[in-house]
């Protein structure tokens, strides 16, 4: 079950920075948040293989990055039209 959520994190995190760089290109917080959710799927996809504790609590961290990373955009008002 943890390689499945890791690897939709991985996947969805990828979309989002894909589709923010095509839409709002001046949106860096909210990137910088997918790509860090990104890289925590990744992460904990090879913790649940490898079993070590210091790349989970690595993936945990880096997941919880992303999120400040993302708020801090929200809070920011990033996804303003430029039209």
């Amino acid at each position: 079950m943890t390689v499945a959520a890791g690897l939709f994190l991985a996947a969805f995190g990828a979309v989002g920075v894909w589709f923010l760089g095509q839409r709002f290109p001046n949106a860096r917080f909210l990137r910088t948040g997918y790509a860090l959710m990104s890289a925590g799927g990744l992460l904990f996809v090879f913790w649940t293989l490898s079993k070590v504790l210091v790349v989970g609590v690595t993936a945990a961290g880096v997941l919880a990055a992303g999120a400040v990373a993302g708020t801090i955009g929200a809070l920011r008002k990033e996804l303003r039209s430029t039209l």
